[in-house]
């Protein structure tokens, strides 16, 4: 997991969970995030869920590269199942999800604004109303968000797993590529979702992420007011 050097005034997370087994995936967590992490519930061998509420000390940029390592660390310890991990910011309210699903990879799923208003309490290993399933989850934060998000799914269905767009408020597009989609395409279906998103959402930056199949981020792309497109891995 990524660290850093700061810590929260909290020594060690509190763990929450479901079995025997939950518990000790649970306290491994909570050992080894150090200050990044206050809260931990797992309920991962009956229901596939995890929680994490994230702590003070944690920057932004470390919430993904934390969630990729819980989502991996939970693969392993429980093979072969449909996983959640849900992600709180300090005060509770929700920041990401990561789903996993056997022969089809992680997905990431971005809380949107409806969200935070519906949940705003920190995360209990007891709730099963969180485990559903990601084509339940929202495709966007706005309603224009999933309306573009929904054309986006419509004409590239072979080359995309899922869209989630932050597009309305933030400028902001994630994506994951199906196992058609050959990296050198990557670039050009980037490109033509983010010049989509320009008409819809005129007169501002766009930045569109970018996963692979087993939800392992490709990189990152940023379309200027300029109109030229800049990638970052």
């Amino acid at each position: 997991m990524p660290n850093r050097n700061t810590k929260s005034a909290r020594a060690k997370a509190d763990v929450s969970h479901d079995t025997a087994r939950d518990g000790r995936f649970g306290e491994f967590v909570a050992q080894t995030a150090g200050g990044m992490v206050d809260k931990v519930a797992v309920g991962l061998e009956r229901q596939g869920v995890l929680r994490i509420q994230l702590g003070e000390a944690t920057a932004p940029e470390d919430t993904l590269p934390l969630t990729k390592s819980l989502m991996a660390g939970a693969r392993k310890d429980f093979p072969g199942k449909p996983l959640t991990v849900s992600v709180y910011d300090p005060s509770g309210e929700p920041i990401l999800k990561a789903h996993y699903r056997p022969n089809e990879g992680v997905r990431y799923e971005v809380a949107g604004a409806e969200d935070k208003v519906a949940r705003r309490t920190p995360p209990d290993a007891t709730e099963e109303s969180e485990a559903r399933s990601a084509d339940e989850s929202q495709a966007g934060t706005t309603a224009k968000d999933r309306r573009f998000a929904t054309w986006a799914m419509e004409k590239g269905q072979r080359y995309l797993r899922y869209v989630q767009a932050d597009l309305d408020q933030h400028g902001r597009l994630w994506f994951g590529v199906t196992q058609a989609t050959k990296p050198n395409d990557v670039t050009d279906l980037t490109k033509a979702l983010l010049q989509g998103a320009r008409t819809e959402f005129p007169r501002r930056e766009l930045t569109a992420t970018v996963f692979d199949p087993e939800g392992e981020r490709i990189g990152k792309a940023t379309l200027g007011l300029d109109g030229q497109v800049h990638w970052a891995q």
